[in-house]
């Protein structure tokens, strides 16, 4: 291992221990031990070790008998504060044109004409609806802003180049978190706990329940820290058991296969690292390590099993016992540290879709008492009350694994580092099989159309005439997502990047630009929401739950210095989720200092380009200051990214978001290349200008389960001319 920095995890739980999440906010919970002194087992072990050699470095003491109370206190509600996130009230009065536009009125058309060698259809797209977007090959943003610049053209600011900075942002703070905070962390937790449930196993005795319940659970531990670590040696009695797990995890190309230590059926191809987990070996054992531990499920009933719920609830059991009596170096109780891994990453995607570690300890308390002994795991009367306890706590919403229906049951049961609830993974999961009969793929307009995008569910009539039933739901959707409440909205980043994109969505009001009233107009911002949730579900691949179906040496003078498209509540919105990221992860003490400072420029930029909209709109002058920004703004971005690595820079990304099992099939979403927008607007002096800005390329297709997609092998298929064709929706404005 040697990869260790005890400075680093110590600070992480310190922080996640003592800091009140009230400003970073997300519901806190703390677990409460009242460790007995009836009798102890004590064992040594050191976080270096890659066996369960002894070591004086540290002591583990584990008492036998404790409370599995849980005390779930409340610190907050909101990675936001609800302060400033009412909704901008803008009286518009934007200058308006006539179309279809004389382009010969346009002051710049001719450099336009020069420069981009538009054909008549482009032409004729610009002139009905004041804008186009043309195919690029653009992969550098900052790069495409400063060549615009320095080619005389005024540039147009668009909403999808301050979501990708967003993006990029985002994601380079999630890899550096896992890289350097999470994956040691894990691995020292893991190792710990399975070295002291080898002792904890050896105490038992032979054939009873308990014994093999803490052998299974030695095997599952064993499996994460090979993952880990692929030098660490299982113990002789789960070798073989974990060899065969390890090798079908990493092989990642069976879509349903009996795991040989939980018997149901798993879908291995979601072991195959994606998104980020791609650049380095660290992230790729990170990747598969937390895919186990998150998708592998301990029944607590099962119709079809019932002896498989019983052994695998006593398996829960002692693995919460264990995860609470361990003791590390450096951060006190496992728990503690596996609160130092779950409460950030809830912070950022959200929290668990699954019955917790929280929940199995508060049903255990009202079952148990205040005092538990592993030994108790053998009263099966108290193991079934228990069952039927625990299973009063399950609110689960998304099926991540292939089943059918009648199997639904069987998924309720602890996870322990359980898949996220994702508002979008819940709209998909109701909108197929078996809550819409005979619909077995989803499509990225559900969401939209869920999130109140009026196009979106015009372009879905044809689901609507096709399956009965997909109407139906999708009006409930639209419902639940529109009583969701700003404490809804701003309980995790990735929920405030959702409610960011509902902005991008709503209805352009009265008095905005000509060129935002049109139907092409609606097709484009819903490309660019598309585009944005595709990067949000890319870099959050690892934890959201996915649901499954039931089964130039002078530069020319610009003469105009350009436009901000006048989206001030995306810019809002998108402001209030930056300040979130910002404060959230610097009371977590997850925040470096270059981050933080990136987040305190990318608010400033937002600002500014929030009161430049709010200007247009109202028809007024930009002041000098205004128009330096706008003329510096390729350099701000090339500022704003120049730290990141490339791979971040780059827009070219893919995420797999839903599987059919039936088809053994999966849907991906997509971003391509930079495009080319050019927009006329009018400016307050009432003159005509055409400016060019970077849109993202939206994509969307089916694809074999058994090959799900990397950024790698997406990029060369672009690459090589083979992209898949755009959405056809998209022709409305494209050329």
């Amino acid at each position: 291992m040697g990869r260790r920095d005890s400075s680093g995890i110590r600070n992480l739980v310190l922080a996640v221990t003592l800091i009140v999440l009230v400003t970073a906010g997300f519901s806190l919970w703390f677990l409460v031990l009242r460790p007995q002194a009836d009798r102890t087992v004590t064992t040594t072990h050191t976080a270096s070790t890659t066996s369960f050699k002894s070591s004086t470095t540290s002591k583990t003491t584990m008492s036998t008998t404790s409370t599995l109370a849980v005390n779930r206190t409340l610190a907050g509600h909101g990675v936001f504060s609800s302060a400033g996130m009412g909704e901008l009230s803008i009286e518009a009065a934007a200058p308006q044109y006539v179309l279809p536009l004389d382009l010969s009125k346009i002051g710049n058309m001719m450099d336009i004409k020069d420069r981009f060698q538009l054909a008549p259809d482009g032409l004729d797209k610009l002139r009905q609806n004041g804008f186009v977007v043309l195919a690029g090959n653009w992969k550098d943003l900052a790069q495409f802003y400063k060549v615009s610049v320095e080619s005389g053209l005024p540039i147009y600011v668009t909403t999808d180049s301050l979501l990708f900075i967003y993006h990029a942002f985002f994601d380079t703070i999630l890899m550096d978190l896992e890289e350097n905070r999470l994956e040691p962390l894990l691995e020292e937790m893991i190792e710990a706990m399975a070295s002291d449930t080898q002792v904890l196993h050896q105490s038992f005795e032979e054939n009873t329940l308990a014994r093999k319940a803490s052998a299974l659970d030695l095997a599952y531990l064993c499996v994460a820290a090979k993952l880990l670590d692929p030098s660490f040696q299982p113990p002789g009695i789960v070798s073989s058991l974990v060899e065969e797990e390890v090798s079908l995890i990493n092989a990642a190309d069976n879509p349903e296969r009996s795991s040989p230590i939980f018997v149901y059926n798993e879908d291995y191809t979601q072991y195959k690292p994606r998104g980020h987990y791609t650049i380095s070996e660290t992230l790729q054992r990170y990747f598969r390590a937390m895919m186990w531990l998150g998708r592998m499920r301990f029944e607590a009933q099962d119709p079809l099993n019932p002896d498989l719920a019983k052994i695998q609830t006593a398996q829960a059991l002692l693995l919460l016992y264990i995860t609470q009596k361990t003791l590390l170096p450096d951060t006190g109780s496992a728990m503690r540290a596996w609160e130092s891994i779950y409460l950030p990453t809830a912070f950022i995607v959200g929290r668990s879709d699954d019955l917790t570690l929280y929940d199995y300890g508060e049903a255990a308390s009202r079952v148990f008492g205040q005092s538990f002994d592993p030994e108790q795991v053998n009263d099966e009367g108290k193991l079934s009350m228990f069952q039927q306890n625990v299973v009063e706590y399950d609110k689960s919403k998304i099926v991540n694994v292939p089943i059918f229906p009648v199997e639904k049951p069987r998924l309720v049961g602890l996870r322990f580092m359980g898949q996220r609830f994702i508002l979008d993974g819940f709209i998909h999961q109701k909108l197929v099989y078996p809550d819409v009969k005979g619909r077995f793929m989803v499509k990225g307009l559900d969401v939209m159309a869920s999130l109140g995008s009026t196009r979106a569910e015009e372009l879905l009539e044809d689901e609507k005439r096709k399956y009965p039933g997909y109407d139906g739901n999708l009006q409930y959707l639209k419902s639940y997502v529109e009583n969701l409440t700003i404490a809804n909205w701003t309980e995790s980043l990735y929920m405030g990047w959702l409610y960011t994109l509902k902005a991008e969505l709503e209805p352009i009001p009265p008095g905005y630009p000509t060129f935002m009233k049109s139907t092409a107009w609606e097709d484009k911002s819903l490309n660019t929401a598309l585009s944005s949730w595709a990067q949000l579900r890319h870099d959050t691949i690892l934890y959201a739950k996915q649901p499954y179906a039931g089964k130039v040496s002078i530069p020319p003078e610009q003469p105009d210095v350009g436009y901000v498209e006048p989206m001030p509540a995306v810019y809002h919105r998108l402001q209030m989720l930056a300040n979130a990221t910002l404060n959230g992860l610097k009371s977590l003490n997850l925040l470096s200092p270059s981050q933080e400072e990136n987040l305190t420029k990318l608010l400033s930029l937002l600002q500014t380009l929030r009161e430049i909209s709010v200007k247009e709109l109202r028809g007024q002058p930009l002041d000098e200051q205004e128009r330096t920004a706008l003329k510096g703004f390729g350099h701000t971005v090339e500022e704003l990214l120049g730290g990141l690595k490339e791979r971040t820079k780059d827009p070219r990304i893919v995420a797999d978001v839903f599987t059919d099992p039936n088809s053994n099939s999966v849907l991906e979403v997509a971003t391509g290349y930079f495009d080319q927008i050019i927009v006329i607007y009018e400016t307050a002096a009432g003159e005509l200008f055409a400016g060019v800005g970077a849109t993202m390329s939206y994509y969307e297709f089916a694809w074999p389960q058994t090959d799900r997609l990397t950024d790698e092998q997406w990029q060369s298929t672009l690459e090589r001319g083979q992209a898949p064709v755009p959405l056809e929706w998209t022709e409305s404005y494209r050329s």
